[in-house]
């Protein structure tokens, strides 16, 4: 039934396009982003120099997601696609030739211009949906996108072990820039434009602004605090995910990988499914659920002593991942996708989402400079705990305040 489901959408060339470039690009991406951390230590930064470095990442989410908002709106959606992408090409070759931490920043700096696409990715797959299925659409898209993961945490385990961590992230630098290009070309040649040119003309007028923030409708508002807190938590651990399990727990980083494999494969299979109750029986119900089971991954950490305990815990957060409901650093799962999607009005789609996102991004750009220094200074448990009270609250925010119809869709 799922893969029924995901042929469904293969004929549209804006959700091939995307399935096929994502997919690629998350493939080779997750070859490498476990061990990112370690990279950055072996080029001489400590852990919280580490910290600092990933704030680049935040504060470019920020600078920039505001503006791909307005930019998707008064230019299109794939004019601001492509020409993140073009930008983009230079990250992974500075990452290639650094030689020190320092020459980190310009390509952390580089990486965060993707956040001026991410409004308009969004609206353009919001739009090349049908509303009613938006819940399974995202679901389908977000599924095909999981499947090489599967793979990735034991082939980078392999290829980082049996390398080295300089050699072995450097082998996949160059195939990761070798398909951003191959993005760019995709992108130009097969993405259609969905945003009208009467809807065009209505929003063409309006600027940048956060002044947006007290008209933004009350869910809007609701779901990005509740993002924000979840970033924030996300963020705080990423980076030292790895570290805590290598340095702390003890696992090698083949053992790393194969929990990390376990994960993806969990919530692939789980992927299509939560779209499908999502539509069936309402996205907040299936929000809330996916949430609460995510946050064990981030309370297994300190709660964890062997290779067993940590993945049990990572086991049962990633039948919250596969869900969907959750927000990961910089994005959410389909339903979370899907949701936002539904309380953002069509002509304010892009506006509303790059100022969601401006506004995650400014909460979160102290959260990994926090994360090391409690890491650091307090102790390496501390992040993880104050990860797992974070998304908490933003699930019991969730519950009481969210008031959204059940399946309501904005209208224009």
């Amino acid at each position: 039934m799922s893969l029924r489901n995901v042929r469904q959408f293969l004929g549209n060339n804006n959700i091939v396009s995307v399935m096929v470039t994502q997919t690629t690009a998350m493939f080779i991406a997750w070859l490498w982003w476990p061990y990112r951390s370690l990279y950055i230590l072996e080029l001489g930064a400590s852990k919280e120099v580490l910290g600092a470095l990933l704030m680049i990442e935040t504060v470019g989410g920020m600078v920039f997601q505001l503006p791909g908002g307005v930019l998707a709106d008064r230019f299109g959606r794939k004019k601001i696609m492509l020409l993140s992408a073009i930008i983009g090409l230079g990250s992974p070759l500075i990452y290639l030739l650094a030689t020190s931490w320092v020459h980190i920043a310009p390509a952390l700096l580089l990486a965060s211009t993707s956040a001026l696409s991410r409004p308009a990715y969004n609206a353009l797959i919001a739009e090349s949906l049908p509303p009613e299925k938006r819940g399974s659409g995202f679901a389908a898209i977000s599924f095909v996108q999981k499947i090489p993961r599967v793979f990735t945490g034991v082939i980078g385990g392999y290829v980082v072990d049996r390398y080295g961590v300089l050699v072995g992230v450097r082998m996949i630098l160059v195939a990761l820039f070798l398909v951003s290009l191959m993005r760019v070309l995709i992108y130009w040649r097969y993405l259609e434009e969905t945003l009208t040119s009467r809807t065009s003309v209505r929003t063409r007028g309006r600027g940048f602004s956060l002044r947006g923030v007290s008209q933004m409708p009350r869910d809007v508002l609701l779901l990005t605090i509740v993002a924000g807190l979840s970033a924030f938590g996300v963020r705080m651990i990423f980076g030292f995910s790895v570290v805590y399990a290598v340095e702390v727990i003890g696992l090698s980083k083949m053992e790393y990988g194969l929990i990390g494999t376990m994960v993806s494969l969990i919530s692939l299979f789980l992927t299509m499914p939560g779209g499908f109750l999502a539509d069936r029986f309402g996205k907040k119900a299936v929000v809330i659920v996916s949430r609460v089971l995510y946050s064990l991954s981030a309370i297994g950490f300190p709660l964890s002593s062997s290779f067993w305990h940590l993945a049990a815990f990572r086991v049962a957060g990633s039948i919250g991942l596969g869900l969907g409901g959750t927000f990961m650093r910089v994005r959410g799962g389909p339903v979370w996708e899907a949701l936002v999607a539904d309380v953002c009005p069509t002509e304010q789609r892009g506006r509303l989402m790059g100022l969601m996102g401006t506004i995650i991004s400014l909460i979160n750009v102290p959260a990994t400079w926090v994360g090391g220094y409690l890491y650091d200074n307090v102790s390496p448990e501390m992040p993880f705990v104050t990860s797992f009270l974070m998304n908490t609250l933003g699930t019991a925010l969730i519950a009481v305040f969210f008031t959204q119809r059940k399946e309501e869709t904005a209208k224009t």
